[in-house]
């Protein structure tokens, strides 16, 4: 991997998630630790990001409404190739979960062009704007806080309102996902509104684009037992496809 490629992951990395370590980027990018710092040593003199012991931090320390429009933007022919390979698990009828995030943004689209009668539970805002206008849609959006910089609703109220629910499938946007750490992520609030999730569902599956895999955000939510499939991208690497399957269903490409 070229420099500036790598440059550009780390970038990506430290805007979405605020902060990463080097050890992170070492497994994000299959690179030696020295070349890790390397990197962080150039980016720093370049003053976009500020160098720390152990990694780096966003020279901005809040997430802005620019970390989400560039996630939203980033690998997104994986994002909507795996959405397609999400709803061929979606039967007419169903009760699905979808949490906040810019891959199930994309399993949104996918559904409301592919189904006409669904019942969908999200706590993103984005979500309900696309399904709004599906009339034969119910669409559950509960009560609470709004995080204004990810366009959506965490808090109590949340967790409340979806125990009260049976769902058939709740799919996962997920920030980071490991063999030892199973599914973390950067968002405060977000990781309670998955926990419940996944506990009012008979069936989690997580939706991850292919540089999700191998990499570990500050927030743990939960174990790789507690989930029953991962719906990815072809462009997963086949060795770490095969360690995975070990633990858990991989989906990345028709049947």
């Amino acid at each position: 991997m070229l420099s500036s490629e790598r440059h550009r992951r780390i970038l990506m990395e430290i805007e979405s998630r605020g902060n990463v370590t080097v050890h992170q980027l070492k497994s994000l990018l299959n690179v030696s630790l020295d070349t890790v710092r390397r990197d962080l040593d150039f980016l720093d003199r370049e003053k976009k990001l500020k160098r720390i012991h152990g990694g780096a931090v966003a020279i901005e320390e809040a997430m802005t409404n620019q970390s989400y429009l560039k996630r939203k933007i980033a690998f997104i022919e994986r994002k909507q190739e795996l959405a397609r390979y999400a709803a061929d698990l979606v039967q007419e009828n169903q009760a699905i979960c979808l949490n906040a995030g810019t891959t199930n943004i994309e399993v949104a689209k996918q559904l409301a062009s592919r189904f006409e009668r669904l019942t969908i539970m999200t706590n993103s805002l984005k979500i309900a704007e696309i399904l709004a206008g599906k009339r034969g849609y119910t669409v559950i959006l509960p009560g609470g806080i709004v995080n204004h910089d990810e366009y959506s609703l965490y808090g109590r109220t949340v967790q409340d309102e979806l125990a009260k629910f049976n769902i058939d499938v709740a799919f996962i946007s997920i920030n980071a996902i490991s063999l030892e750490k199973g599914l973390t992520d950067f968002r405060q609030g977000e990781s309670e509104v998955i926990n419940a999730m996944i506990a009012c569902a008979k069936k989690t599956v997580v939706v991850a684009d292919s540089s999700k895999f191998e990499t570990i955000s500050y927030l743990n939510i939960c174990g790789l037992d507690r989930i029953h499939a991962i719906v990815t991208d072809s462009k997963l690497n086949q060795d770490l496809r095969r360690q995975y399957e070990e633990k858990v269903r991989i989906i990345a490409e028709h049947a």
